[in-house]
């Protein structure tokens, strides 16, 4: 592999600035430096038989981060501080913990919730830990100084009307140990309280707070320090409301302001250029070894599966900015730059999938390369939203026409959020694509196909990439769930045949173009529905008529409707259908006869109803003696057996009708 190689001007500046970082008048000019050659190859640090891995700082061929090890099957991750020296063959365990920062062959971090300082073994540990502070972490190193931050908890007797406990994190410089600590909070600058986040061995650079009350602090403001906390200067640019300065050299500081944009300044507030790249939602820069700067940008919509991740590198302005995400291997997606040494090599971690799952996650170095004479340049679909059934035309563009024999394209896809469970549509498409002899692009068809309604309540994204001549162009697709009947009701639930209803059917998001035809059914002659019912496009539900018919019984009738775009899908809605309610009757007693000796009740009443079922009762305690016989017009009577006289007596009818009458004894 070729090195990428700059001008000697710019290599004599920069080793100038790593051995002289006191140097203002040069360090006050930002450095805006275009590479002869934009193309890094990505090598995979992680170590074997970790989960997961990531790094944080590079300098003098060493790079430094953590990786996760699994004590046991199903145990959560042991977090152990690494150093690397350009392979992954070359890891070094520093035990538990984790490595932020290195610098002649020194490394910082943390361990055992203390800041920590190592010299490239496990046993060569320094706790930095201040007296007095409780946690600590070392997060920048340069020249034999340390930087980071302390915290701690004090119980405040006179806090909020009673005792509570205040938390405290102020930031700090060390020279090698925990005795040298240098307490560097800004309250010059009216701050009780922020990180020093790094050090290029004469600049330090973090934040400050301002405390509004017991654990109450403000949004942080980016500071820069000269190894005093009187020496403080507020980088935060006016009009930005939040900032931080992640990292320094050279005079020059690097990190992000004005709501999630990256920064650059050279010694003031006013000094700032804002690195943010178009396109970009939201970029924060992590590290800058001068004359280049490192972080990352969000492609896409922070709030919804759209968010990708793009390690980013810059030349001193916004309109310089390269994506090394186009340098990754096939298969990953996303990816943040968190270093960079004097020689242009970039560390930082890359994604393969969700970045949810740990063991998604790589520790990676970009290093400066030549590209190959042709290349993938960029990679477009003909749209970037689609439903689910449909699909899309890509076009792969090379940088140049293809040589003799054609340019063979590798071609993969990604469908993420990775949730754990099974996606509900599959992805169409070839492995390949060739780019004819002399032509620069070549087009290939990526088609959808749902499996499932079930989980499909979101869009999904589908990373399209093309990879060749060691560059990858991705494209993202977003895939939508088909649109389906979700839903159906009827009003009113209960009604008396022949009396109308309203039926009403529900999508899960408007109707595509033409609408969307909804098909109706009904279980029960008691209520016809029709056939179907159309939901105009763009609307999201559509009403109906039930009309009901005369029944003799209380009848459940289930009405169905279905539809969807690409699998159908059926909701059911049930509702009572009553029979027309009957009128009370009138009765009349006329006799009611007890023979003693028989014990023997004669009763004969008539109702107004012939259809109507008469019940005898006593009328003083409601026990029930018998039920009389229907003779027809009207006429019921009936011979009852009783144990006593029963004195009055209460014929009820289930129309509602009732009489009584005294027992006329025989």
């Amino acid at each position: 592999m070729r090195q990428r190689r700059f001008p000697l001007a710019t290599l004599v500046l920069v080793a100038v600035l790593w051995m002289n970082p006191l140097l203002p008048v040069i360090a006050a000019r930002p450095l805006v430096m275009t590479p002869v050659d934009q193309h890094y190859t990505m090598i995979d640090l992680t170590p074997a038989g970790s989960t997961t891995a990531s790094v944080a700082g590079i300098s003098g061929g060493q790079q430094v981060g953590s990786a996760g090890f699994s004590p046991a099957p199903g145990q959560p991750l042991d977090t152990h501080a690494m150093l690397w020296s350009g392979d992954a063959g070359s890891a070094i365990d520093l035990g538990v913990g984790t490595a932020s920062a290195v610098s002649n062959g020194q490394q910082a971090g943390s361990a055992n919730g203390h800041a920590a300082l190592w010299n490239g073994t496990l046993e060569s540990l320094i706790d930095l830990n201040p007296t007095f502070w409780t946690q600590s972490a070392a997060t920048g190193i340069a020249n034999g100084l340390q930087v980071g931050w302390a915290s701690r908890q004090t119980l405040c007797g006179e806090c909020g009307g009673g005792r509570t406990t205040i938390y405290s994190q102020h930031p700090f410089l060390w020279s090698g140990s925990a005795a040298s600590a240098i307490d560097l909070t800004p309250f010059n600058l009216g701050f009780g309280a922020g990180q020093a986040l790094g050090t290029d061995g004469v600049q330090q650079v973090g934040y400050g707070q301002q405390v509004l009350g017991a654990n109450a602090f403000s949004a942080p403001y980016a500071v820069l320090w000269t190894g005093t906390a009187d020496s403080a200067i507020n980088l935060n640019p006016v009009g930005s409301i939040e900032s931080q300065a992640k990292a320094v050299f050279g005079g020059q500081q690097v990190g992000f302001g004005f709501a999630r944009h990256a920064l650059m300044w050279t010694g003031s507030a006013a000094s700032f250029v804002d690195l943010h790249p178009a396109g970009y939602s939201i970029s924060e820069a992590n590290a800058t070894n001068g004359v280049q700067q490192v972080g990352y940008g969000l492609l896409g919509n922070t709030s919804t599966v759209s968010g990708n991740s793009h390690a980013l590198v810059w030349s001193g302005s916004a309109a310089s900015v390269i994506d090394l995400n186009q340098f990754m291997p096939l298969g990953f997606t996303d990816a943040t730059a968190t270093g960079i040494d004097a020689a242009g090599n970039i560390v930082g971690w890359a994604s393969t999938g969700s970045r949810g799952t740990p063991a998604n996650i790589h520790a990676v170095i970009w290093v400066p390369s030549d590209p190959a004479i042709v290349y993938a340049q960029s990679l477009a679909l003909n749209q970037s939203s689609i439903m689910v059934g449909e699909s899309v035309q890509a076009t792969l563009t090379l940088n140049q026409p293809a040589p003799a024999g054609g340019a063979a394209v590798s071609l993969t896809n990604i469908i993420y959020p990775q949730t754990g469970v099974a996606v509900p549509f599959t992805v169409s498409m070839p492995t390949s694509v060739t780019v004819a002899e002399g032509q620069t692009s070549a087009s290939f068809t990526v088609a959808t196909s749902a499996t499932t309604l079930a989980g499909f309540s979101r869009p999904y994204l589908v990373d399209i990439q093309a990879a060749y001549g060691d560059t990858v162009q991705t494209a993202i697709l977003a895939v939508n769930p088909p649109v389906y009947v979700t839903s159906l009701a009827v009003a009113p639930g209960n009604l008396t045949g022949g009396d109308p209803a309203t039926g009403t059917v529900t999508l899960n998001s408007a109707a595509p173009a033409g609408g969307a035809l909804v098909t109706l059914a009904s279980n029960n002659a008691a209520a016809s529905v029709p056939a179907n019912v159309l939901i105009p496009a763009g609307q999201r539900s559509a009403t109906f008529a039930v009309q009901t018919s005369a029944v003799a019984t209380f009848t459940t009738v289930t009405l169905s409707a279905t539809y969807g775009s690409v699998i159908p899908a059926t909701v059911t809605a049930s509702f009572l259908v009553a029979p027309p309610p009957v009128a009370a009757d009138t009765v009349a007693i006329q006799k009611a006869d007890y023979v003693v000796s028989k014990k023997e009740l004669t009763v004969q009443a008539t109702s107004t109803s012939q259809t109507a079922t008469l019940t005898v009762l006593v009328t003083a305690t409601g026990e029930v003696i018998g039920f009389l016989t229907n003779k027809g017009a009207g006429s019921y009577a009936g011979k009852l057996i009783w144990p006593v006289n029963p004195q009055k007596i209460t014929v009820t009818s289930n129309l509602t009708g009732t009489a009584s009458r005294a027992v006329t004894l025989k």
